[in-house]
């Protein structure tokens, strides 16, 4: 074989190992993910993931990672197999394996709040994003109580600032929108914990984790 025969073959042996390693890298630039992290200990308030490369191509089976360890104030729901995805408590890491399209879709199971910075967003071990932690559940209990409790009175002395931990949807300030969304997930609590059914009863909190 002539060299320049022999180079022109190992040139491009190169260029598509180059290609076939860097093609599933995930890449932040070109994924899509929320810009503000919203939960609720009942799990209704998604958070949805969709990881491409850096061809732009949809990367199956990505991990991705939503870290706690900075979130003191998260709480985290005790896992159930409907979920969807795995809870390690120890590190405080929420994960889930990205379906064929990329999306890995989080029905987030968590309360509590947190600052800016606190929940950091990975796929691959690629950083995509921080984030303060919002949640109706305020005072990081597992779950939402309005009159009885102090989840709406530290929410609504956030009102008119914008505060990220009560910024319910994502619009830069705490106001009557939010006020609203707060108000729809009044009682919703993690599985387990059953809210007391006579008034008389209100502030006690039962834990029955099955």
């Amino acid at each position: 074989m002539m060299p320049f025969v022999r180079s022109a073959l190992a040139l491009l042996l190169v260029a598509g190992f180059a290609c076939s390693a860097t093609a599933a890298v995930p890449s932040a630039a070109n994924s899509t993910f929320p810009r503000c992290l919203v939960t609720c200990p009942f799990g209704d308030i998604h958070f949805v993931v969709v990881v491409r490369d850096l061809a732009n191509n949809p990367v199956a089976g990505a991990l991705v990672d939503l870290e706690f360890a900075d979130c003191p104030g998260a709480y985290l729901c005790p896992q159930r197999p409907n979920y969807g995805y795995t809870v390690d408590p120890v590190t405080r890491r929420v994960r889930m394996i990205a379906d064929a399209s990329g999306s890995a879709d989080f029905p987030l199971h968590v309360g509590g709040v947190c600052g800016t910075g606190g929940v950091r967003l990975f796929a691959d071990g690629v950083f995509f994003a921080s984030y303060a932690l919002a949640s109706p559940d305020q005072s990081g209990d597992g779950v939402v109580i309005s009159i009885f409790g102090t989840d709406f009175t530290t929410f609504s002395a956030k009102l008119g600032t914008t505060d990220p931990t009560a910024d319910l949807d994502c619009s830069g300030t705490v106001d009557a929108a939010d006020t609203f969304i707060f108000e729809q997930h009044v009682a919703h609590a993690c599985d387990g914990i059953v809210l007391p059914t006579r008034q008389r009863n209100w502030g006690e909190l039962k834990l029955h984790y099955r």
